[in-house]
């Protein structure tokens, strides 16, 4: 699972453009050379009447000739009738997580977003619809204790329910806070074992165009491919930039 609400929002009207961007590259030698690289992007595009959104995250650790961790993905959103009270938002991703053993998924959907409130400041939404998703796992992410004798990959095919509620609000000119919580289920056992999400964050606007924040995200999968932990959560930081 994603966290497409965590991208960059364009609220302001006045604006075409708005990114953020996190980069870190770590580089040693104790005895091989030991490359860590993590990025995070995302950019938001308004033209018309039309929202395109693009985000991106890299992360790899090589000690030597040996990885240590891959993972990453990559995703886009178009949106139509930005202004309007219920829009269409067609979305599509591919993915990879290596640690948890996920060698690769892709998905793509269409949601029916629809705005409680907005204004210059933020605002609420809700959104609903269906997508297809492919996963191919392996045991790379399980304990040993639970590795089972067949440890072949196992691939994955669902038609499933995408459902999320959000919020963005700017307070104190300055201070930017978000979250959203999602659910996703297939539609042969809806409801039965979905995987539940939820996102958080802050931010301090810096300058005009600069700000730093914190990011918190947060998984429950009820009924995971294989046995990892169905609980998963990552923190960060990122540096947004606006223009």
């Amino acid at each position: 699972m994603l966290f497409p609400e965590s991208y960059v929002v364009i609220f302001d009207t006045t604006r075409h453009f708005k990114g953020s961007i996190s980069p870190s590259v770590e580089l040693k030698t104790p005895k091989e050379l030991y490359v860590e690289i993590n990025n995070i992007a995302d950019l938001a595009w308004r033209f018309k009447n039309y929202g395109f959104i693009i985000a991106n995250k890299l992360e790899l650790t090589k000690n030597g000739n040996e990885t240590i961790l891959s993972g990453g993905y990559l995703y886009t959103k178009f949106k139509t009738f930005y202004d309007n009270p219920l829009v269409l938002e067609y979305y599509a991703q591919y993915h990879w997580a290596e640690a948890r053993g996920i060698i690769k998924k892709f998905a793509f959907g269409v949601n029916a977003r629809y705005k409680i409130y907005k204004n210059g400041n933020g605002g609420a939404f809700i959104g609903v619809g269906p997508f297809y998703e492919y996963e191919l796992w392996n045991y790379d992410g399980v304990a040993k204790d639970l590795l089972p004798a067949n440890q072949d990959v196992i691939a994955t095919r669902y038609l499933k329910l995408n459902m999320y509620l959000s919020t963005q609000r700017s307070i104190l000119e300055r201070i930017n806070l978000e979250g959203a919580i999602y659910l996703q289920d297939g539609f042969e056992k809806l409801f039965k074992n979905p995987r539940l999400g939820t996102s958080a964050g802050i931010s301090y606007q810096v300058t005009k165009y600069i700000a730093f924040g914190i990011q918190f995200r947060m998984l429950y999968d009820m009924d995971p491919v294989v046995p990892v932990d169905k609980f998963w959560f990552n923190t960060f930081t990122e540096l947004q930039v606006t223009f």
